[in-house]
């Protein structure tokens, strides 16, 4: 449970279904809000990177009561020390209730809000305030660098789990919340289970329509235990580096965790192993590169038998031979031995096997590679 936060947060009862109606009224109208309202306590379907790196445990908390009062939160539930990131891409409003730069209040040790670039605010509560190993108070639990008015990517590291405030007698945790511009406060549970990959799928869920569109278009950090579409989508990128990412199952195991660090280590980037904004810009610069751009645009040119040549062919070769067709030498020349391997996968893909690679077959190419999700029905 958190110390009283700057703005009134506790609110129960008709008196604040009453407050959350009246703000739903200029909800329209708020900078940045991005939907017509929400009332105090709405289950909301929030895009979150999950806001721990390690293992917790929580439930939907959200109105318990507590000593102080209604909980208006999410804790989730670990050990001190655990690694505390921004749930989305924004500015650092307040570090200890203080939104002065120079006035961090190591006494009121350790919290932290941030505006998102959207509007919407996230409260971190409880961070440790203890040297490690002990329980002292005369630890720091905010990051390097984290005060008022600077801006953090969604994934950043932000500070560290503890219990600090009013969770001194308490278990470590973070105390997590989600208000939406104006405001209110929402239940952040699905969008917390969501980022963690655990919500419950829908009729049909987790499709694309272009490829690593679910993996480049997600904030949530993607680590070993993920899974969802994301993580298919980058397993099919991986193994279309040379980087063995395993099967195409959804599912972020240890054949997957080898490879990222590995694809981070080729980038120079850290190899921890989790997929964040960083690893995220890496894949996105080859994805926007020009044969890969190219081969995976449905309104890409016509590759056609003994006429085209380019990076683009050269890289439909190696894709072929990924996927068991032998298309000759990656040469770039679109020769008979491609067309051949062209006209065979079309063939089992149950598309007319004309040896000519248009939008139909660069789809179909996109799918088969695991690059571009199909919707996960159930």
């Amino acid at each position: 449970m958190p110390d009283a936060p700057p703005v009134a947060a506790r609110r129960s009862g008709l008196a604040g279904l009453a407050l959350a109606a009246a703000l739903a009224l200029v909800v329209a109208t708020a900078p940045g809000a991005a939907a017509a309202g929400h009332y105090y306590g709405e289950m909301v379907d929030y895009p979150l990177v999950f806001p721990v790196i390690g293992d917790v445990h929580y439930a939907d908390w959200f109105y318990a009561q507590r000593a102080d009062g209604e909980h208006h939160a999410q804790d989730l539930m670990g050990t001190k020390m655990l690694p505390i990131v921004a749930a989305s891409s924004g500015r650092i409003e307040y570090v200890n209730w203080s939104s002065n730069p120079n006035d961090l209040r190591p006494h009121k040790c350790c919290s932290l809000t941030l505006r998102h670039d959207d509007g919407w605010q996230t409260y971190y509560i409880h961070l440790n305030n203890d040297t490690p190993g002990t329980d002292d108070g005369q630890g720091w639990g905010i990051a390097p660098g984290i005060r008022p008015g600077v801006h953090v990517q969604a994934g950043e590291l932000i500070g560290w789990m503890g219990d600090s405030g009013n969770a001194e007698g308490t278990s470590p945790h973070l105390h997590f919340e989600l208000r939406d511009p104006t405001g209110v406060i929402v239940n952040p549970y699905e969008a917390l289970r969501r980022a963690e990959g655990q919500a419950p799928p829908a009729t049909c869920s987790g499709g694309s329509s272009t490829p690593l569109d679910s993996l480049l278009d997600g904030t949530r950090l993607l680590r070993k235990g993920s899974r969802g579409a994301d993580v298919g989508e980058l397993q099919g990128f991986l193994n279309l580096r040379g980087h063995e990412a395993g099967p195409v199952d959804r599912i972020f195991g240890s054949m997957t965790d080898l490879a990222v660090r590995a694809f981070q280590r080729e980038r120079g980037l850290n190899a921890d192993g989790v997929v964040g904004a960083q690893t995220r810009t890496a894949v996105r610069r080859i994805a926007e590169g020009s044969a890969f751009a190219s081969l995976t645009d449905p309104n890409g040119r016509i590759l056609r038998p003994g006429e085209a040549r380019g990076e683009d062919v050269r890289l439909l070769q190696e894709w072929l031979r990924v996927l068991g067709y032998d298309a000759g030498p990656f040469d770039g020349i679109y020769g008979p031995k491609t067309a051949e391997a062209v006209s065979a996968f079309q063939t089992a893909a149950g598309l007319r096997a004309d040896g000519k690679v248009g939008p139909r077959t660069r789809e179909a190419l996109a799918e088969a590679l695991g690059i571009m999700a199909l919707p996960s029905c159930g």
